[in-house]
């Protein structure tokens, strides 16, 4: 009887602490509308909507953030009520907001045309609205505070950007505080796939999921000249030089950079040998497994890079 106990003590208490770390998520739906500018790619307008439609559902489920000098509160989009806070924040097209979704669910992504006097008469500008629907956690622990930036040159720091020009190199600088697991995929908007950026594709073993990386240590992926000293035990044969490329005058693609200080699996993937042997997934199946982990534990983090690929 008493071993029953203890044993019904100990399940309860793994109980607890897995209660403890899998994120409460609450049911959230948003919309935005944008007037489409001649300026704007398809992939762009699209996914900048979407961002938008999401900062709607949060702001009106968490409260919206407002930043004044060193202060920072959050309003009641209904009451209009300010409170101050030091929780931890996220950040959505440059927006900041008290959550993120863990499941999504576009309801209705459409064009229409809105008239519109201007001096010379009614015009009709093309607008292109979006609402969404899910699930959100609210953001109150401190994420890790990795920094990550696209680069064109092996220089961390020198050569920080987000528009690249038809084959010009793609690198990436990471560094983290803890130690940790990192992998990178990217949305390639022209066709319609998620590519698995890093892990290389012909990574194997304990790099399969997702790469162990050191804390403090900056690394630059995708250079051959820094891969000896970031990864002496891999051959540099193995590494997946990035290019940006697009057929169109201006592309649009996102970069996922996936952290954990915790082991993750990685979604299933496959070989695209048209891309090199690069391992490639549908947007619809990566996003539910980016969704899936980020519901399962407030440790798995994601920070959204998006570059422009001009011709």
């Amino acid at each position: 009887m008493k071993t029953t106990l203890i044993i019904i003590f100990i399940l309860s208490a793994v109980s607890i602490v897995n209660a403890q770390k899998k994120p409460k998520t609450e049911k959230v739906a948003g919309k935005a509308e944008i007037r489409v500018e001649d300026s704007y790619c398809i992939g762009e307008i699209k996914q900048r909507v979407i961002d938008l439609a999401k900062i709607d559902a949060l702001e009106k489920t968490f409260g919206k953030v407002i930043v004044q000098g060193t202060n920072t509160y959050i309003e009641n989009v209904n009451t209009g009520e300010r409170s101050s806070t030091n929780t931890q924040m996220n950040v959505i097209a440059n927006s900041m907001v008290r959550g993120e979704f863990v499941e999504e669910n576009v309801t209705k992504l459409e064009w229409f045309l809105r008239d519109r006097q201007n001096p010379t008469g009614m015009k009709q500008e093309l607008w292109i609205l979006c609402e969404i629907e899910g699930k959100a956690r609210e953001m109150k622990e401190a994420d890790v505070a990795y920094e990550v930036a696209t680069m064109n040159c092996t220089n961390p720091g020198a050569c920080n950007t987000e528009v690249y020009q038809n084959n010009e190199r793609v690198y990436l600088n990471f560094q983290t505080p803890v130690q940790g697991y990192l992998s990178v995929y990217m949305q390639d908007n022209e066709d319609d796939i998620i590519y698995r950026l890093f892990p290389y594709s012909k990574m194997s073993g304990e790099y399969e999921s997702a790469v162990p990386v050191k804390a403090d240590l900056n690394y630059v992926l995708f250079s051959e000249q820094h891969h000896k000293a970031l990864f002496p035990d891999v051959s540099r044969s193995i590494l997946d030089p990035i290019s940006a490329y697009t057929t169109k005058e201006q592309l649009f693609n996102r970069i996922f950079v996936v952290f954990s200080p915790e082991p993750y699996n990685k979604p299933v993937l496959e070989i695209n040998q048209a891309a090199g042997g690069i391992k490639t997934i549908a947007p619809e199946k990566f996003h539910q497994w980016l969704n899936k982990n980020k519901a399962r534990s407030t440790n798995f983090q994601t920070s959204n890079i998006d570059i422009i690929i001009k011709k």
